[in-house]
Parts: C-alpha cells; sequence; structure tokens
C-alpha cells in the first residue's frame, strides 16, 4: 500500500466515530469505546411498549451470537453515557433538552453492582447514571468482542489494525456524513479484494501518460459523441483524484490557508501613504497571495469548466436529435474544432501538476513560508509606522532643540526616499526564494531569511541614524562657513558606514552558496542600495555647483 493509500483512509477514519459494516449489517462500531452495539434497525429493541425485566432477559439470553459475534450485555450507565453524550450516535434523538434514542427515554443498563435497572435519558450529568427500578422499558446490547490486545481510539492505525485482523468492511462516510464511495472502495481494494491500487502521490508529478491507455484515441479523434463521453469520465477521474489529494493532505492544506489567510483581505488604501507607497505595498501582498495560493479550488473549478463544455456538447447533439434538419447540423458538430484529447488530458495534468507542487513546496519549506508571511506583516506595518509614529518623533526630537520644520522635513525626506527603496527590494526576494533558490527543505534560517534579516537590520539602523545622530551633525556645522558640504559629506559618511555593514552581512550569505546564480542575485539585489550614498554625494555637489553658477546662493 502507498503512502498517499495510508494516508487517505487513516485520515477517514480519524474524522469519524460511528461505523456501520457492508458485511456485517448488524453491528455498529464505536472508535471511541472500541464497543460494537446491536444495530437497532435490525434488533427488536422493544419497539411497542417495551420489554419487562425478564423480557429482556429472555431476549439476551438470544441473542448471545448475535451479528455473529458473543459477549453482548447490557450496557451500565457510563457506556450508555459514553455513547450518546457528543450526540452523534445514528439513533439518537434529541427534542429541546431531551435526551433520547429511537425518540424513546427509559432503558435498560446495569449498575456497579451489575444489577439490572433503567436510566432516564432525559437527564444529563450526575443524575443520568442513576438506576431507577423495574418498569417496561427499551433494550439496547453492546459487546467487547472486537478487543483482542490492546485498543488505542486515538490511534486511526489501531482501527485500521482492528477492522483488517476482523475482515470488517467498514462504510466510510464524510463529514457531511454522507457515504464516502471512494474511501470505502479504496479500502475494500486494498484489504479485502488485495488489489495493489497505485494513484500518483500528492508531492508527484502527476504522469497523464497511463490515463490515456484507458481510451481509444483513435475513435474518439472520430467521434463528437466518443469525445464527450472520454471528456466526461476523464474530468470525474481526475476530480477524484484531487479529492482524495485533499482528503490525504486536509491538515497540511488546512494550516497552509489559516497561515496565508491575512494576505488573502482586501488592501485598504491608507491615505498617509502616497499613491506610488500604497502601489507597492499592495502588490506586494496581491503577488504573496497568488504565489501562495495552493489553488485547488481554482484547479478543480478549471476541470468543471471543461466537463460543464463536454456536457454542452451532449446537450447540443440531444437537442439535434429532434430537429428535423439534424443531419446537417450534426455534420457542423462534427466539423467543429476542438483540442485533441491527448492534449485536453496533458494540460489538466499540467494544471493538477502546478497546484501539486505549491503543496510540495509549502510540505518542504514551511518555515519559510510562514517567516515570509510574518515578515510581510511585519514590513507593511513597519512602513506605516514610518509614515505616522516616526516622522512624528523626529518633528518632536528637532523641535526640541529649535531645528525649523524646512530643515527636518527635508531630512525626513531623504529618509523617506532611502526607506522606500529598502522597501522596494522586499519582494524581488522573496520572489526570487519562491522559485527554490535561497532555500533548502526542513532549514530553519535559510539565506533568503539571513538575507531578509540583514536588511531589516539595514532598515532599523537608517531609523536609528535619522532619529538620533542626524540633528547632531546639522547641529555641528551648521554655524560654519561652507558647513553645507560638510555636513552633507558626514551624512553620507555615517549612512555609507551602514551600507558597509550591509554588505559584509551579504557577503557572508554570497559566499556560502554554491551556486553562482544565487550568488550574482544577490550581488545585483544590493546593488542600488550600496551605491545610494555615493550617489547622494554626487548629485549634491552637482547642484551646488550648478546653483553657484547661476548665482543661486547656497
Amino acid at each position: 500500500m502507498s503512502e498517499f493509500e495510508d494516508s487517505a483512509i487513516l485520515r477517514a477514519i480519524k474524522h469519524q466515530r460511528w461505523y456501520f459494516f457492508q458485511n456485517k449489517p448488524k453491528i455498529i462500531f464505536d472508535r471511541d469505546t472500541g464497543l460494537i452495539w446491536a444495530d437497532l434497525k435490525y434488533f427488536h429493541y422493544g419497539e411497542g411498549s417495551g420489554y419487562s425485566e425478564d423480557e429482556a432477559k429472555s431476549v439476551l439470553r438470544d441473542s448471545q451470537n448475535w451479528g455473529g459475534y458473543n459477549g453482548w450485555k447490557i450496557p451500565t450507565a457510563a457506556e450508555f453515557w459514553q455513547m450518546i453524550e457528543d450526540k452523534t450516535f445514528p439513533y439518537h434523538y434529541q427534542s429541546n433538552s431531551n435526551w433520547r434514542i429511537k425518540n424513546r427515554y427509559r432503558w435498560f443498563a446495569r449498575d456497579n453492582r451489575d444489577r439490572i435497572g433503567y436510566i432516564n435519558l432525559d437527564y444529563s450529568g450526575e443524575n443520568f447514571y442513576r438506576i431507577y427500578g423495574y418498569t417496561a422499558c427499551y433494550l439496547i446490547l453492546c459487546s467487547d468482542a472486537l478487543f483482542s490486545g490492546s485498543y488505542d481510539s486515538n490511534n486511526p492505525q489501531s482501527t485500521l489494525d482492528l477492522f483488517v485482523r476482523n475482515n470488517l468492511i467498514p462504510i466510510f462516510v464524510d463529514r457531511n456524513f454522507d457515504t464516502d464511495e471512494k474511501i470505502t472502495q479504496l479500502y475494500k481494494q486494498i484489504y479485502i479484494d488485495k488489489v495493489e491500487v497505485s494513484k500518483p502521490k500528492l508531492t508527484a508529478k502527476l504522469d497523464y501518460k497511463p490515463l490515456l491507455k484507458n481510451y481509444d484515441l483513435s475513435a474518439i479523434a472520430q467521434s463528437p459523441i466518443q469525445y464527450y463521453m472520454a471528456v466526461q469520465n476523464l474530468t470525474d477521474s481526475l476530480l477524484d483524484i484531487l479529492q482524495e489529494y485533499e482528503a490525504a493532505q486536509d491538515e497540511t492544506i488546512g494550516e497552509f490557508s489559516q497561515m496565508a489567510l491575512k494576505l488573502n483581505a482586501r488592501y485598504i488604501e491608507n491615505p498617509q501613504l502616497t499613491p506610488e507607497e500604497n502601489s507597492l505595498l499592495k502588490e506586494r501582498q496581491k503577488f504573496l497571495a497568488a504565489r501562495l495560493e495552493l489553488g485547488l479550488d481554482d484547479v478543480k473549478a478549471q476541470i468543471l469548466s471543461v466537463k460543464a463544455q463536454a456536457d454542452y456538447l451532449e446537450a447540443r447533439i440531444d437537442k439535434i436529435n429532434h430537429e428535423p434538419n439534424s443531419i446537417i447540423e450534426l455534420a457542423i458538430v462534427e466539423e467543429t474544432p476542438r483540442a485533441s484529447f491527448a492534449f485536453l488530458v496533458e494540460n489538466l495534468a499540467h494544471i493538477i501538476s502546478g497546484a501539486q507542487r505549491k503543496v510540495d513546496f509549502f510540505v518542504q519549506h514551511k518555515n519559510f513560508v510562514a517567516a515570509v508571511i510574518n515578515a510581510h506583516e511585519s514590513w507593511n506595518d513597519d512602513y506605516r509606522s514610518f509614515k505616522t509614529n516616526l516622522r512624528e518623533q523626529l518633528k518632536n526630537i528637532c523641535a526640541a532643540d529649535g531645528i525649523d520644520e524646512e530643515i527636518y522635513s527635508e531630512w525626513y525626506e531623504d529618509w523617506r526616499g532611502k526607506r522606500f527603496l529598502i522597501e522596494q527590494k522586499f519582494l524581488p526576494l522573496i520572489e526570487f526564494a519562491l522559485k527554490g533558490n535561497l532555500i533548502s527543505a526542513g532549514e530553519e534560517n535559510s539565506a533568503a531569511i539571513q538575507a531578509l534579516n540583514a536588511l531589516q537590520t539595514y532598515k532599523n539602523n537608517v531609523a536609528n541614524f535619522y532619529l538620533n545622530e542626524r540633528k547632531n551633525i546639522y547641529q555641528k556645522f551648521v554655524f560654519q562657513v561652507g558647513g553645507d558640504l560638510q555636513e552633507k559629506f558626514e551624512t553620507e559618511s555615517e549612512l555609507y558606514k551602514l551600507t558597509e555593514k550591509l554588505q559584509r552581512a551579504l557577503q557572508e550569505i554570497i559566499f556560502s552558496r554554491e551556486k553562482t546564480e544565487e550568488r550574482i542575485f544577490l550581488l545585483h539585489w544590493a546593488e542600488s542600495l550600496i551605491d545610494v550614498p555615493i550617489d547622494e554625494i554626487t548629485n549634491f555637489i552637482q547642484e551646488r555647483e550648478s546653483a553657484q553658477f547661476h548665482g543661486v546662493p547656497r
């Protein structure tokens, strides 16, 4: 049995408590306790007015081989409570606060001294365990006949072993309590018919070529009827495969969807941000939402769209058959262009494989994906804070020292330019990494995250410079002749020291990479950040000389 099949069956067992059996219709199995119960569809529980105590004992004696098992007994009050308390027992009935089985509330039970009485299901809690005296009531039996050695109700494998050991064919249901024929059939093929079922794994590329062997491609190519029938059959098969994939990876998909939930919210433009800034944050969220969306629903929609087209072709031919010029209309249908069946299969398999690769990527790089989503949210919050709280903080610091608004506003604009350039580096790094670069499966601290952390440190250092050091440089040169140029040199010199720290941090990452492509990417990725201080000084000198040439005082 493959890992895929094993996972699908065990996951189905995990989500189901009560089991009917195809080959043992007179019993019901409770996974939580390991007990079997007489199925009230067949067992005479006293449908009319119930049994007397003597009648109940007689039924018990006559039922010792019920359903092919022995060890039948009248349940204890505690066993009754375990059976009914979560309201999932198939014959459970509840009206208002009343707890009943088959809409009957008095049932035979035993106390802790093995005395027979009855319990009143209209009560719960401590009163539920009270054994009352004689009256006519109803009977259901239970047995631990399936026990053989240890049984762990919390381990689906233990339940599966119990089914297999007793040659039982459980009827599986989905979460809506509808019969899940696919899992039941899969179980029968593997454990009853002993058929080796081979299906592609979720994390493997779907091989479409074996699918084609089930079809007569020549006949399909010549006949629109054969074509739509083949497409209908194919899409049903692919949807089944996809559904089983989802069942096998239910927890993985759920975990991933929960992590990516914050990316799916509609981006709300912030009035504190410029259109360019809002656009950057919006596009970043849009890209991550699309790239980190597993896309299984979209894949199913595409498959269903193809099936709908096949259904339309069938309906069209059926309609034509009732028209007086059907021969001519059928000729038109016959000549209507359509994709070859082989290409259609290949394309749908390619679509499914794309979703498979996304799931596989998440399974292998879950830590990285979680770090990216958290970083995205953190960076967005930081930038909004930069445009509000940090700007106000810079204003207050400068105002306390009597620095004019015109001066510190210019500093903030310089800071904003550098900060926006830093923000622009986030997405290209993540986009490159999501293609499988700068990361390794299961790695806690990938090279991509190291580079992102280095960028975060640089961002924090730049913020610290403008909030705590920029005004000191200004005050040092403000009253000196030619102080503006000296101020600019020292400002850019201090900023260059920060870019050097970034450069050294990135060099360690670059030299640790074996792939030339990754090294070159990191070099180009950081290039514009590292060149900024030099460009700033050059531009400043050019602007200053131009102003002097035109007689503009500096």
